[in-house]
């Protein structure tokens, strides 16, 4: 969180530059000249967002030789990821696996062709149909990385994502994560989500120049949508990071929302997509029609849980996790009563021990 006159700014580091406002612009270079460039460079470390700040405050004018050495330096390690995951698609076509395609975030950055040097995860995600799992757990592992469980991950979500490091990858190493399912949470009954995801990994796009295959932009912003509000509780970390994903998505591709909106009725995704939605266009200003989120707002349960997630005034956001915490948002992304959605709960558990 970056504290100003009451306003978490951090959304604002995190915008593509050129949608600043001059209001946003001026605000920004008032905060970085009451800092040193050292304890600023500290701030925006904790928060993990230093390639998006120095691509901001580059574009302002801000010691803008400084930060464009600084973001040049996250796009030269980015280009070494991309390099890194087209060697993977390339290997696991010759082993036969037809399923595999890159997630969320990456995969974000490479379809949307937004600035490569915005990306500072030390892991890509991939999506994966398990019954290829025998042969891509052996196709990394011939490649040199390390199938183990990420330390302060849970262990028994190992039917739902596998994890995979290579210690000589990078400076620091490098991560893959396989998920066989939509995301690795409890609490979420995802079934129908599995089965569009199935679908669409059908018709994912190769992105040009490499053997790296993503979902298309609309099935691609859909998951995305669903990664932030179940993988992440909407709001947990990485935190607004997360809504970079859907900003550039927006922005770049001819999304067809009323699609998204049919899926969201089919596969009873309740009010997860409209929140994510709602919150990118309230903090980013990003282009998604009202209609897609507006409707949300006609329930007094989904307003206390909106204001619950997202605090309007002052742009902060609820990052405090607990189990009970992450029940009630799960509970509550159903947008019904709360009776309701345990209750839904109950049966589909009765009913996968039958």
């Amino acid at each position: 969180m970056i504290l100003y006159r009451g306003q978490d700014l951090t959304s604002l580091f995190l915008k593509v530059p050129k949608s600043l406002t001059l209001d946003e612009k001026i605000l920004l270079k008032e905060y970085y000249s009451e800092h040193k460039r050292g304890s600023f460079e500290a701030i925006i470390n904790k928060e993990k967002i230093l390639p998006f700040a120095a691509c901001v405050l580059s574009h302002i004018g801000c010691d803008k030789e400084y930060w464009i050495h600084k973001h040049d330096s996250y796009l030269e390690r980015n280009r070494k990821i991309k390099s890194i995951v087209d060697g993977v698609f390339l290997e696991m076509k010759t082993v036969g696996s037809k399923t595999l395609t890159l997630a969320e975030n990456y995969g974000v950055v490479l379809l949307s062709n937004s600035c490569l040097g915005c990306f500072c995860s030390g892991d890509v995600d991939l999506y994966a149909d398990p019954n290829e799992k025998e042969i891509i757990i052996k196709c990394l592992t011939d490649m040199g990385f390390l199938y183990e469980n990420r330390s302060g991950r849970v262990s028994n979500y190992s039917e739902q994502v596998s994890m995979f490091f290579n210690p000589n990858k990078l400076n620091d190493g490098f991560w893959i994560n396989i998920l066989w399912t939509t995301t690795s949470r409890a609490f979420l009954i995802q079934e129908k989500y599995n089965e569009r995801l199935a679908k669409e990994r059908i018709s994912a796009k190769q992105i040009d120049n490499s053997n790296i295959r993503v979902l298309s932009e609309t099935s691609l912003m859909y998951f995305c949508a669903l990664h932030i509000a179940s993988g992440h509780y909407y709001t947990l970390s990485p935190g607004l990071r997360l809504y970079v994903d859907i900003d550039r998505l927006a922005r770049a591709a001819n999304i067809d929302w009323d699609l998204i909106l049919k899926w969201v009725e089919e596969d009873e995704a309740g009010i997860r997509v409209q929140i994510v939605m709602y919150i990118a266009h309230k903090l980013f200003r990003t282009p998604v029609p009202s209609k897609v989120f507006n409707e949300i707002f006609n329930s007094r349960r989904n307003r206390i849980f909106i204001n619950y997630l997202l605090k309007s005034d002052t742009k902060q956001i609820q990052s405090k996790s607990s189990r009970l915490k992450r029940l009630y948002v799960e509970l509550a992304s159903d947008g019904k009563s709360f009776f309701a959605s345990i209750l839904k709960r109950l049966r589909y558990y009765l009913k996968m021990h039958d």
